[in-house]
């Protein structure tokens, strides 16, 4: 039943798509004088002229992004650790992330 309901809609569309073929050439300002009262294409879309400089650092938000990455790397080997040294090596994990944190605190906010 659905796949006759299916079948029914998409030749009802293909009617109304064959009626209107006649006005496709128009769209593309080969048909007749109704083609001129069309308005203009839009320009194809130009990359902005702001480009990351590779050479300066990351904004705050990758720098921590990427310092948040290894942080997590680090939990995960430390979850293989024994539990002896697991505490050890989660401390040491989130100690370099808080200094990493720090070193990046320069580049928070507004730069502009």
């Amino acid at each position: 039943m659905n796949k006759l309901i299916l079948v029914i809609a998409l030749l009802a569309l293909g009617a109304c798509a064959k009626a209107s073929d006649t006005g496709i050439g128009d769209a593309n300002g080969m048909g007749d004088a109704n083609s001129q009262n069309l308005p203009p294409v839009a320009p194809a879309i130009v990359p902005p002229d702001e480009a990351a400089d590779p050479k300066e650092p990351p904004s705050y938000e990758v720098g921590i992004a990427s310092v948040a990455a290894e942080r997590n790397k680090a939990l995960e080997r430390c979850a293989t650790q024994p539990a002896a040294v697991r505490t050890q090596c989660e401390q040491e994990a989130n100690a370099a992330f808080s200094e990493s944190e720090a070193k990046l605190q320069d580049l928070r906010g507004n730069t502009e």
